[in-house]
């Protein structure tokens, strides 16, 4: 999927992308979904459209140095979209398709990641801001 042309949808936000952003491997009719959700609860968790960011980048995660634990998301290269603002969006939390159920936004959206097919997913809250953030695999 082409990020480019939904970046541009969004213009009514702060959006952030390198000079060159690599395709992602998912669909705009898997994607706009989730997008959509995260931005409401954003919305929810009290920020203003206009102060929420949309922020696109390229991601290589490169395998440990040593035979450690195994990673998540496992090495590779990755489209992540984060979302980000003065809001609430809950507790720190991570997702990936083979992760127990929690509580909070994450488990709220499972579904919706999986349908997707995002492979791994945070939410990060620094007062008095939230973030969450998608990886997708590189198409």
């Amino acid at each position: 999927m082409q990020l480019e042309p939904i970046l541009r949808a969004h213009a009514y936000m702060n959006v952030e992308r390198p000079p060159e952003l690599w395709e992602a491997d998912t669909e705009d009719w898997r994607f706009l979904p989730l997008l959509g959700e995260i931005i409401a609860a954003a919305l929810a968790g009290g920020a203003r459209l206009e102060d929420l960011t949309l922020n696109a980048s390229n991601v290589v995660v490169e395998p440990p140095e040593d035979d450690g634990d195994p990673m998540v998301p496992p090495p590779a290269e990755y489209v992540a979209i984060t979302v980000l603002g003065p809001t609430d969006l809950g507790p720190d939390g991570t997702w990936h398709p083979a992760a127990p159920a929690r509580p909070g936004l994450l488990f709220r959206l499972r579904d919706r990641l999986e349908a997707a097919g995002a492979r791994f997913a945070y939410v990060r809250k620094i007062p008095p801001h939230g973030s969450c953030t998608l990886f997708f695999s590189r198409l």
